[in-house]
């Protein structure tokens, strides 16, 4: 099994993981040290644009996941050579995990501002998506539709 391509990958969504819990990390050091940066006055209603952009910017990354990945594996699929195929893949990995980290960067920051812990829950998700969606052999296989000749080449490969 090639276990430097995967490896390369995991070591992006290990990466990318890591800031996640680095910064959620150090915005719960800054709150629990100066509370929140935003004025302590600040209303639910007040809260509720930032929380709404949130949420809607979790939908839309959702609805962009579900709408151009299916797309993009199928045009992996067709791809001629395994080299293009394992290249579009990763990627794509790549990209999902930008689009894992966006709303659990955003949601950190709004605690920040706003020392609503319910937000770290968007972080926390992000964090269980990197672990349930790292790239795996058998993912790879199966999203790129590799033959076994593919599956023999890329095993064989260093």
């Amino acid at each position: 099994m090639n276990s430097n391509y995967l490896k390369s990958l995991r070591i992006i969504y290990f990466a990318l993981a890591m800031g996640i819990v680095l910064f959620m990390l150090v915005s719960l050091l800054i709150n629990n040290l100066n509370g929140a940066l935003a004025e302590s006055d600040i209303t639910g209603i007040q809260q509720a644009p930032f929380l709404i952009v949130l949420i809607v910017l979790t939908g839309g990354i959702f609805m962009v996941y579900r709408t151009i990945f299916p797309k993009k594996l199928e045009t992996i699929k067709l791809l001629p050579t395994l080299d293009r195929k394992l290249a579009a893949w990763r990627e794509l990995n790549v990209l999902k995990g930008a689009l894992i980290e966006a709303p659990a960067f955003f949601a950190t920051v709004l605690f920040m501002l706003l020392g609503v812990y319910t937000l770290l829950v968007w972080p926390l998700a992000g964090l269980a998506i990197f672990w349930l969606s790292q790239p795996t052999r058998d993912r790879l296989i199966i999203d790129a539709n590799l033959s076994p000749a593919e599956i023999s080449e890329f095993d064989a490969m260093e």
